[in-house]
């Protein structure tokens, strides 16, 4: 039986983007079998959730991240990686709302804020084993840094996950 990963990028972006087809590759080549998820940005996350095995593994970036928590919540797995999650809890509703209202109407602005702040996200209460990873210039606390990597997937962000796994 192969091993199974979840990829799910980050807010606005898809796995056909360049990099998350690099970390698909990569995972390919180590053994696993690559399960793209490509979350509909224009609905509240708590509406996406979906089940995975309990032997596979999530990885999420950024608001994609947030999602993974979400899922791991209500399936526990083998393991998840928090790659550059996002602070879900230090935005304000209203910057929240401004930030989507250009990409989206304002109503669905409304409707995906509200859900945002809805999430509340504690890694000490999951479950299922867990790694954070940040870029070493989000200066933020994490599990592991990524040396001179800001917010984005890059290919230094891939060989730590790869060498993570």
């Amino acid at each position: 039986m192969k091993k199974i990963i979840y990829i799910i990028p980050g807010n606005g972006e898809n796995c056909k983007l360049a990099r998350y087809k690099k970390l698909a590759s990569v995972l390919s080549k180590q053994g696993y079998l690559v399960k793209l998820i490509n979350p509909d940005w224009y609905r509240p996350m708590s509406e996406q959730i979906f089940k995975v095995e309990k032997d596979a593994i999530l990885f999420g970036f950024s608001f994609g991240a947030v999602l993974a928590y979400l899922v791991a919540k209500k399936c526990p797995c083998k393991k998840v990686i928090f790659a550059s999650l996002s602070p879900i809890h230090t935005f304000s509703y209203k910057s929240l709302v401004d930030d989507l209202k250009p990409y989206m109407s304002e109503d669905k602005a409304i409707k995906i804020s509200k859900d945002i702040k809805k999430i509340k996200i504690s890694l000490n209460e999951l479950k299922t084993p867990h790694v954070t990873l940040m870029g070493e210039l989000e200066k933020m606390d994490a599990d592991f840094l990524v040396p001179k990597t800001g917010h984005y997937l890059s290919p230094a962000y891939i060989r730590c996950i790869s060498k993570l796994l």
